[in-house]
């Protein structure tokens, strides 16, 4: 008598054929194609609909392993990490062949929505047609601040809204932190208050050449109250930096390690 094939588990190799199942994997090809295609913009319109697309994959995937035990191995693959890992190789993507960050961060951002839709679809909503994710107020702000009357005091109370609000997806990021907390390295002051000057400065500097950008394409004489010899020799300069072979190993280390749950260094697997 012959032994029947043990269907009860999701041998490695078999995910390829596994996925060809899966009828969601054709429209997300789609949009991912989309996502790699465009360079101008991680706005709500790709990451909506790439979003949904990620979680019709995540739906289906769950359906089909309801016949199979499940394993932590299983559910890797619709963890973060596999999907990312998952979206890169319907599109061939390899990072140590060229960086393309927008694509990166499209998908990411795609990602994290797709899985707080999935666990927390009260929450959280998409509408594709319009490009707008909502998300519950009281998810946004988990406390509001209260005026005390007749005093200068001030007061938080818990922000029991349930009213879905628009937002940016750059907020989608921001909520997912909160959501899925992972360790953090502990720094001593100094270095923390260096890193947050760091941040800082690299965010105003940002916001500033964006702003010189402008008056520049306006012709507008603000210009000129912004940049004076020193400030466009530092613009240089920092171009040049950015723009240099050495460079590169400060883009190769960003993608190819990360934090792990205890705030240790981890390779990502490629």
């Amino acid at each position: 008598m012959s032994k029947s094939k043990d269907k009860s588990m999701l041998k490695e190799g078999e995910i390829k054929s596994f996925n060809e199942n899966i009828k969601a994997v054709e429209k997300l090809d789609i949009a991912l194609k989309l996502a790699f295609k465009q360079t101008t913009t991680t706005g709500n319109s790709i990451v909506c609909t790439l979003g949904l697309k990620v979680l019709d994959y995540i739906k289906e995937f769950k359906i089909n392993l309801e016949s199979l035990t499940k394993t932590d191995d299983m559910l890797n693959y619709i963890s973060k990490k596999g999907l990312t890992t998952f979206c890169y190789e319907r599109v061939n993507y390899n990072r140590k062949e060229g960086v393309n960050d927008l694509f990166e961060k499209v998908v990411s951002r795609a990602i994290r929505l797709a899985l707080m839709l999935e666990d927390f679809p009260n929450e959280f909503s998409v509408d594709e047609k319009k490009g707008q994710v909502f998300i519950m107020s009281k998810i946004l702000e988990p406390f509001n601040t209260i005026k005390v009357e007749g005093s200068k005091v001030s007061k938080k109370v818990v922000n029991k809204d349930e009213t879905l609000l628009p937002v940016t997806t750059y907020t989608v990021d921001k909520v997912y932190q909160r959501k899925y907390p992972t360790g953090k390295r502990t720094t001593k002051t100094k270095d923390a208050n260096a890193i947050n000057n760091f941040k800082n400065v690299m965010r105003d500097a940002l916001k500033g050449i964006k702003q010189v950008i402008n008056y520049a394409n306006k012709k507008d004489v603000k210009f000129f109250d912004m940049i004076d010899e020193d400030t466009f020799e530092n613009i240089i300069e920092f171009n040049e930096l950015t723009t240099k072979k050495d460079f590169e190993v400060v883009r190769s280390f960003s993608v190819e390690y990360r934090p792990d749950f205890n705030g240790k260094l981890e390779k990502i697997a490629q």
